[in-house]
């Protein structure tokens, strides 16, 4: 079968399952602007409506995201089931939370501030205006072995302190665990890595692995009881920074971002005090610089999955940063630095249909990299992986100005791809026979 025959099969399966939780009457709208995210690559509404071809005027559209009927919770789950039922069958699920910041010139826009900029760049202030967003992510190993991350939900954090990070992570936990039917994993920062976030995680029957402070107090087992009086010892001694540097150390070469790579490794099973002495396997990690013949500084890693070797903690903490390149991408290349909504639950609904479109052009390439036409489309790439954003080229150079509201049916709340008419006399497109 041709590929664009291919894609057309897959994105009519796929949007006609995300049709099944919006309201009836506002199904074909939805998925007028779920294509048009689709196409343009730019966060504006009005590009994405002008990237296909219309049934209503435009202000339609805007009155869809501002109608709460349209919820975006229910999206949200239902991206995260569309992803596990596509994929093979798991294991476990890996879940990644993280915040970044988009920078702002008005005080108008929701959710914008003045916050502390971690990313210490040389030309940006330590204090910016800027719009905070939490992210959760979930990573997910290919057939291939290699991990990809899917962006799940971003909310924004209101404009009054930081505590409502960590509120807000709490409560993405717990609205996306009950709906994964395997056990979970959460990789996580340092910052996030704290005992209200991670003790309900764990009550959940969920794992974590998160990078700490190196001086976060390790304590031994506690003695056993004895027949003196008073109450027994709940926590053992401090591990001493001593007993932690005389640990014996592996060096082991594992493949982590993206390369391979010489790493130091000293672990130890102990109980966090911050955790109220839950145990965790604690793993000290030093990564060899080829360039400048260096150790980078240690850091420490904490995993509640005690039976795991230090290697394993760290291969997979490094999917933690798979969440990275989302950011990068939803802020560069699918425009949330031009989102501009006046209110914040409309700026994350509008969010939330990016971050759908998103994932299916990350599934597109992932499922059908082998039928893809790199030949005719790049062919200085043929050697190179098909990435999502080629993907998303193609598809905006195949589906430009095309009425995708024709292919609804309203009886049967089914959406059939339509076809562009440059396919309909031709069973390959026009990149293909130029080529």
């Amino acid at each position: 079968m041709p590929f664009h025959r291919l894609v057309a099969l897959r994105l009519s399966e796929w949007i006609s399952y995300f049709l099944t939780v919006v309201p009836p009457r506002s199904r074909r709208s939805f998925l007028e602007l779920l294509c048009g995210c689709l196409v343009s690559p730019e966060g504006w509404v009005t590009r994405a409506l002008s990237s296909i071809s219309l049934r209503c005027h435009w202000t339609t559209y805007y009155k869809l995201l501002e109608r709460e009927s349209l919820r975006t919770q229910a999206l949200a789950i239902a991206q995260v089931r569309w992803i596990l039922q596509s994929l093979p069958r798991l294991l476990i699920v890996e879940m990644v939370i993280d915040d970044t910041m988009v920078l702002r010139h008005s005080t108008k826009a929701p959710g914008a501030a003045i916050r502390f900029d971690h990313s210490h760049k040389h030309n940006r202030p330590s204090y910016v205006l800027a719009q905070n967003w939490v992210g959760l992510a979930l990573t997910l190993r290919t057939r291939s072995g290699k991990a990809i991350s899917f962006p799940i939900r971003l909310r924004l954090v209101p404009s009054t302190g930081n505590i409502h990070k960590l509120k807000i992570a709490g409560a993405l936990l717990r609205a996306f665990i009950p709906h994964i039917p395997v056990p979970v994993r959460l990789l996580t920062d340092a910052w996030f890595m704290r005992r209200r976030l991670l003790l309900p995680l764990l009550r959940q029957h969920g794992q974590f692995i998160g990078q700490v402070r190196k001086d976060t107090v390790l304590l031994q087992d506690p003695p056993p009881k004895t027949s003196k009086r008073g109450r027994p010892r709940i926590y053992g001694d401090k591990y001493t920074p001593e007993e932690m540097a005389a640990l014996p150390t592996e060096t082991v070469s594992l493949h982590v971002y993206g390369k391979w790579q010489k790493v130091r490794l000293q672990s130890i099973i102990a109980n966090a005090r911050f955790m109220k002495g839950h145990p965790v396997r604690a793993v000290w990690s030093a990564i060899y610089d080829e360039k400048h013949r260096r150790w980078s500084p240690t850091r420490l890693y904490l995993a509640s999955e005690t039976h795991l070797t230090a290697s394993e903690i760290v291969s997979l903490y490094s999917n933690r940063w798979q969440i990275e390149p989302i950011f990068h991408n939803l802020k560069r290349w699918w425009g949330i630095n031009n989102l501009w909504q006046q209110k914040r639950t409309v700026l994350e609904r509008w969010m939330q249909i990016r971050c759908i479109a998103w994932s299916m052009v990350q599934l597109l390439a992932e499922t059908l990299a082998e039928d893809f036409p790199m030949a005719a489309i790049a062919p200085w790439r043929i050697a190179t992986p098909v990435t999502a954003g080629l993907m998303a080229q193609w598809l905006h150079l195949q589906f430009l100005r095309v009425p995708f509201w024709k292919g609804f049916d309203p009886k049967s709340g089914k959406f059939q791809c339509p076809t562009p008419a440059f396919w309909a006399d031709a069973d390959d497109p026009p990149c293909k026979k130029a080529a």
